[in-house]
């Protein structure tokens, strides 16, 4: 008869009681409420659903533009005296598959205090008014998403690619780009 092995078993832990939550931070709660008085103001302003959505990036309140008045609202929460948005200070695109969204990092040197500010595009026909006009530090950072992401930046003084040569077929960081399109012939030419 063959002898059967035996595991020893481990005792059981006891469960560990439950972490309490951590209570909210007073930075997030402020940004959060920052953001949503920029939102009634600009709603007043420029029409109910002009701020789409309002978030907060730790301390720094998140405002969704609605894209059709992008640059009103960029200028005026530049222009407001009591906002002070002056300086630029981030410029990105991201393609999200359904939507491209563009967003801005802003600072006011007179309040010193950051809002970021971002709006959205189909992904078919992208088009945005341009925010050169408000900011000229935006001209080359509208040109980089307009050559990577295909966003027509309307109004924008001189919109032509940055980073790729002109005969370049697509927008390279778009999620449905096809590098077979453009195989060079030699050194960088695309094929005719």
């Amino acid at each position: 008869m063959a002898e059967e092995t035996v595991t020893p078993q481990k005792p059981a832990k006891p469960d560990k009681p439950a972490k309490p939550a951590a209570p909210p931070d007073p930075r997030t709660e402020a940004a959060l409420s920052f953001g949503r008085g920029i939102k009634e103001s600009v709603d007043e302003i420029f029409g109910a659903g002009t701020v789409v959505d309002v978030t907060n990036s730790k301390a720094v309140p998140v405002l969704l533009i609605e894209a059709e008045k992008w640059r009103d609202v960029v200028t005026y929460l530049k222009e407001e005296k009591d906002l002070a948005y002056d300086y630029m200070e981030l410029f990105a695109g991201t393609d999200y598959k359904d939507y491209i969204e563009v967003a801005i990092y802003v600072y006011s040197t007179t309040h010193f205090r950051y809002i970021s500010l971002k709006t959205r595009t189909p992904r078919d026909n992208a088009r945005l008014p341009s925010i050169t006009p408000v900011y000229a530090g935006a001209n080359w950072e509208e040109r980089e998403v307009y050559d990577l992401l295909g966003i027509e930046f309307e109004g924008h003084p001189d919109l032509r690619r940055i980073m790729m040569w002109d005969e370049w077929k697509g927008h390279p960081l778009r999620k449905d780009f096809s590098e077979f399109d453009n195989l060079p012939e030699r050194g960088g030419e695309a094929k005719s």
